[in-house]
């Protein structure tokens, strides 16, 4: 009843419209002697009663936005057919694809983006006041230790040191001279001593002067990289001015930001892969061929360890830095290069390892997996629950359910029930013969 109901309710509701009309055409035609006048009599009312005309207008103004609803829903939603919604069971066997449980090493990975660093970094600080002169380097070149890479002018200091010799001069004179006095006896001890202070005074005065002059030539306190010039030839700099900033990245340091939650797995010696997309996999083969590797899921990647885990987490976002170190031959890796790091969180040994493709979740969050037999080409599937340990990127850890050797479904399996029977596709391949 209730399915012919919702099937015509449209007809339905237009013949209850009919209905209703035809009784108030009745009702209110009572008085009239003539069938015109009693067809007529709800019309005559209707045109005289606002109130039912501005009802019948909202009315009618809501239906027409309810059915343009209905429309454009129904245009936008496609129907599924009950064949589609529930697809008939195969006929026959089904075809699958296995893989044998095997023993071995597991790790679990998390992945994190950090940045490279150079391994020491110094910014070289205008010492005295001045102009600058000659600016010898641009960001990119290579520097050695004491090599020039700026000289500012001297003109202001030069007779401050002119100055301090002469001091030099005239005192030493002074203080010979008053020595021999004090020897003899013709002066005081408190005047000779004045001479003296005075003396040690104006070697200071020359020895800063002549320091000073040493700040006017700036030098690479480091083999490294220009990394950039805050200033320009012919500009006035200050002391305590920044000049240029050199980069050691013969090594450099790769930093992550970590999560607090990964922190307790990773320490010290944990390893780490590292993968720089925008390099090319010959470029990294050729400069790194020790660390060199290939990754369980068949990138490329350089193989480090976690060389320090900082103490201090950021407060904001609750990570910390976990720092690898590495050489950088032929400075290929720059500051701030973009690199992607798989950190092995665990390592298991030893464990019990499946396809993740064999693990069929049912609903209620039970995971499964279908066990065949490995003597023939086809057989009956056992389902089996399995309780799984630790994710690897392309397996897990069997704790329960599936021994080593034996053999799992991993294509093929989503449409599986207990007992069905199956065609293996592979099990040559698998076994070997």
């Amino acid at each position: 009843m209730l399915t012919f109901i919702a099937q015509h309710y449209l007809g339905i509701l237009l013949g209850a419209v009919l209905i209703a009309l035809l009784v108030l055409s009745v009702r209110l035609g009572r008085q009239e002697r003539t069938w015109q006048g009693r067809l007529l009599a709800p019309l005559n009312w209707y045109s005289r009663n606002s109130a039912v005309r501005r009802w019948t207008v909202n009315l009618l103004g809501a239906a027409l936005i309810l059915w343009v609803v209905q429309v454009f829903m129904q245009w936008v939603t496609p129907a599924l057919r009950p064949s589609q919604l529930f697809p008939p069971p195969m006929v026959g066997p089904q075809p699958v694809r296995v893989v044998q449980a095997r023993v071995g090493t597991l790790d679990q990975i998390v992945t994190y983006t950090g940045s490279v660093q150079p391994w020491e970094d110094d910014v070289i600080y205008a010492r005295v006041d001045g102009w600058v002169r000659k600016l010898n380097v641009y960001p990119g070149n290579v520097v050695h230790v004491g090599e020039v890479l700026a000289t500012l002018d001297r003109s202001a200091l030069e007779p401050r040191l002119e100055s301090a010799e002469a001091g030099v001069t005239f005192w030493h004179a002074e203080f010979q001279r008053d020595r021999k006095l004090y020897d003899v006896g013709a002066i005081s001890a408190a005047h000779f001593d004045g001479t003296r202070m005075r003396y040690q005074a104006a070697q200071a005065a020359l020895q800063l002067a002549r320091t000073d002059i040493g700040y006017a030539t700036l030098r690479s306190p480091l083999d490294g990289v220009i990394a950039k010039r805050h200033v320009y030839p012919g500009v006035f700099v200050h002391q305590g001015e920044m000049m240029v900033k050199v980069d050691d990245l013969n090594r450099v340091r790769i930093q992550f930001a970590v999560d607090e939650s990964d922190l307790e797995w990773i320490h010290p010696g944990s390893v780490v892969y590292l993968r720089f997309s925008q390099l090319d996999d010959s470029l990294l083969r050729q400069r790194f061929p020790k660390m060199f590797v290939q990754e369980p899921d068949g990138s490329s990647a350089l193989r480090a360890t976690v060389a320090t885990v900082f103490p201090q987490e950021n407060p904001m976002t609750h990570t910390a830095v976990v720092e690898a170190r590495i050489a950088n031959p032929d400075l290929i890796l720059r500051e701030n290069t973009y690199v992607v790091g798989d950190l092995v969180r665990r390592s298991v040994k030893n464990a019990i390892l499946v396809p993740t493709s064999a693990l069929t979740t049912e609903p209620g969050g039970k995971e499964v997996v279908f066990v065949v037999p490995p003597l023939s080409e086809q057989g009956t599937v056992t389902e089996r629950d399995v309780t799984v340990g630790v994710h690897g990127p392309d397996e897990v850890q069997i704790l329960k359910g599936v021994k080593a050797g034996e053999f799992v479904v991993t294509q093929g399996n989503r449409e599986l029930v207990d007992g069905q029977t199956v065609d293996i596709l592979n099990l040559k391949q698998v076994t070997g013969e």
